[in-house]
């Protein structure tokens, strides 16, 4: 059967939707699906389109073993209205240049947010006179409102009934967690439903990963190193990163190594010249195939979230389990659950600076509990979060949804 997967972030740029995607696509493939991936031209998050590609003309390419067809989009540099139009621009040139260019699939598989590229899924699936499965990463415009990036208002309650009428449209819908699904399952009980979460492949993760190159970019200070490596961005809040750098104790040793780029890179990078943060070391981001080996030699894993967002759930969990490390988690809600529920790291809520603290001096001190927590999290991302299970999952789900 062929599959079209829908997406506006794909590889080479970073990210949690696009290295899922690539991963899951992979195992699609072997589990005998024909896939193609119909997405932008890479340009996040940058704002701009990447060096090689003509900005205006669409490219079919290879990714991996995925046959990958770009179109263009006008990229997102800043503003609100500027990331509306990347959004719809993109959502535009797939629905006019997809049937061109893809061949007709028997399932389309749609990647949200951004939200507005449910425009482009309807008008494919009934071009191709196939059904869509409509994959939800983040709950979209709650998430948005939450975060304060748009305020509550007639635009909000246009996206709240465009968000609705594609749940209810749609053939099946996908979630990363159990809260988005219960969000879907409540307001559109008569859709079918699956939790399809996030994961890795073991195989790319694991302590033998460390090298050379990695150990000379985290440096040689003293440790234990507590290892942030993703998005520089608004929901992250890594400013409770900062101000831990600074509550550690002078007799608690420890560091704090980020790792990445993103819209509050340079707010952090001034934050971290101003007030003399010895303990902090910013480093530039680094290609997808660098991570495992930075991770491998990190002490602790440190995953932030700055406020309570309903079904979010950071993809850095599972490969930090996977790498075997301990988690430092600032988040509450499903992600502290998964987490508790593997025994493989500590959380406290966003804004509880005491509880952090007092997690990272436990870190610090007790070895062994790293070890641990470090050996329960490789455990669970060899069962629970294995790519290969959640694929399977997936084409299950999948099939299902296709019209005999």
């Amino acid at each position: 059967m062929k599959l079209c997967l829908l997406t506006q972030y794909f590889p080479p740029e970073m990210g949690a939707p696009q290295a899922r995607l690539s991963e899951l696509g992979e195992r699609l493939l072997d589990l005998g699906w024909d896939v193609e991936v119909l997405t932008a031209l890479p340009n996040y998050p940058e704002g701009k389109v990447r060096a090689g590609y003509s900005p205006w003309s669409p490219v079919v390419e290879q990714v991996g073993r995925l046959r990958t067809i770009r179109v263009p989009l006008l990229p997102s540099q800043t503003g609100f209205a500027r990331r509306l139009a990347c959004y719809g621009t993109f959502a535009a040139s797939a629905a006019a240049m997809g049937p061109k260019l893809c061949q007709r699939p028997d399932v389309l598989f749609v990647e949200s947010p951004p939200l507005f590229i449910g425009g482009a899924a309807r008008a494919l699936a009934a071009f191709w006179r196939c059904p869509f499965v409509f994959n939800v990463s983040d709950l979209w415009p709650e998430s948005a409102i939450r975060m304060g990036v748009v305020k509550p208002g007639l635009a909000t309650k246009a996206a709240e009934a465009l968000e609705l009428s594609l749940y209810r449209s749609a053939a099946g819908v996908t979630g990363q967690s159990e809260e988005i699904i219960a969000s879907v399952r409540a307001r559109a009980p008569g859709t079918a439903t699956e939790v399809i979460t996030n994961g890795v492949e073991p195989a790319r993760w694991g302590r033998s990963k460390a090298t050379a190159e990695a150990r000379a970019l985290l440096g040689s200070e003293p440790g234990p190193i507590f290892l942030y490596a993703g998005l520089l961005g608004l929901a992250q809040g890594l400013d409770q990163l900062l101000d831990l750098s600074k509550a550690l104790p002078r007799d608690v040793p420890g560091r704090f190594v980020l790792v990445g780029d993103g819209p509050v890179r340079e707010k952090l990078a001034q934050r971290i010249a101003a007030e003399g943060l010895e303990r902090v070391k910013l480093l530039p981001a680094q290609p997808r195939e660098a991570i495992p080996a930075l991770l491998a030699l990190a002490d602790v894993a440190v995953i932030s979230l700055g406020m309570s967002i309903p079904g979010a759930v950071p993809s850095k969990i599972y490969e930090a389990m996977a790498s075997e490390l301990p988690i430092l988690l600032v988040a509450d809600g499903e992600p502290a659950r998964r987490v508790e529920a593997a025994k493989c790291g500590l959380s406290a809520a966003p804004g509880d600076a005491a509880t952090l603290l007092r997690h990272a001096e436990r870190l610090v001190r007790d070895e062994g509990l790293r070890k641990t927590m470090g050996k329960a999290g490789r455990a669970a991302a060899e069962t629970t979060y294995d790519r290969a299970a959640i694929a399977r999952r997936l084409d299950a789900f999948l099939k299902s949804r296709v019209q005999p």
